[in-house]
């Protein structure tokens, strides 16, 4: 029983030194809890059918969307684009296998 209340007192110590470090942190819990309650007051609280109806409403949306037509690479652009990453990986002294990748993807190229 002596122990218990010992270690009764020590947590309490520890509570109390804990609520105490920071002064400030209760005025800012205040003000938060203040500002989250204008802001549930300004933001409307939808129902069910509401939210289904608006999410449904931008599923629709998306439908007009205009698929954009990707830009085609020639095989020259990719393989200029691979004899420079070939050049600088050499310089950087890859591995020899991430070498030979990059010919092997460049020779494929042309």
């Amino acid at each position: 029983e002596e122990n218990v209340q010992t270690e009764e007192i020590q947590l309490a110590s520890l509570i109390n030194q804990l609520q105490n470090t920071n002064p400030l942190f209760n005025i800012e819990v205040l003000q938060w809890a203040a500002e989250a309650d204008d802001s549930l007051a300004r933001n409307k609280i939808l129902t069910d059918d509401e939210i289904f109806r608006t999410v449904t409403a931008e599923a629709d949306d998306d439908d007009d969307v205009t698929p954009v037509n990707p830009i085609k690479i020639s095989h020259y652009e990719a393989g200029a684009a691979l004899s420079t990453s070939l050049q600088w990986a050499e310089e950087q002294n890859f591995e020899a296998d991430e070498i030979m990748l990059l010919r092997r993807l460049r020779d494929r190229a042309f």
